[in-house]
């Protein structure tokens, strides 16, 4: 479920990093001109360069493990910093997959309860059998099948 989650976050964060670049084209043309549509097929153009970003990294990253810092902060009225937290994961391979690991939050380890559902999750997939890979593979990418489909022209019904 977690690999799920990360993944849609990296999905959100990559297209959200390409927005500013389709507001600066949007805000050079003033109120009352007509939209140039090399405009419309630069924004694609990006967008699908975004795609296909994300799509390599989703590739590279099944043969990598790396630890992963997390960190969140919430602010006040004025700004300053309310609360913090921080979550230190360890990103591993396991029969192809990747799984998380919690190493701390906050400076401090995972409770018991935390690392006992962690030990759970992973000695599940260990066991994994071949039909079950087969279905977290195909889930994968439905996961990933979106992406293409953002970049098809909207058509009215």
């Amino acid at each position: 479920m977690q690999i799920l989650a990360t993944s849609r976050m990296v999905v959100l964060l990559v297209m959200g990093a390409s927005a500013p670049a389709l507001v600066a084209q949007s805000a050079q043309r003033s109120p009352g001109q007509p939209p140039d549509h090399t405009s419309a097929l630069d924004a694609r153009q990006i967008a699908g360069e975004s795609v296909a970003a994300t799509e390599r990294s989703w590739q590279a990253r099944r043969h990598y493990t790396y630890t992963e810092r997390d960190q969140e902060r919430r602010l006040d009225a004025h700004g300053q910093v309310k609360s913090e937290d921080v979550d230190v994961s360890r990103m591993i391979l396991v029969n192809g997959a990747r799984f998380e690991q919690l190493v701390e939050r906050n400076g401090q380890p995972p409770s018991t309860e935390e690392s006992r559902k962690r030990d759970a999750e992973l000695e599940k997939l260990k066991r994994e059998t071949q039909a079950e890979l087969v279905v977290r593979l195909r889930k994968d990418e439905e996961n990933r099948s979106f992406l293409p489909e953002l970049l098809q022209p909207l058509t009215s019904s």
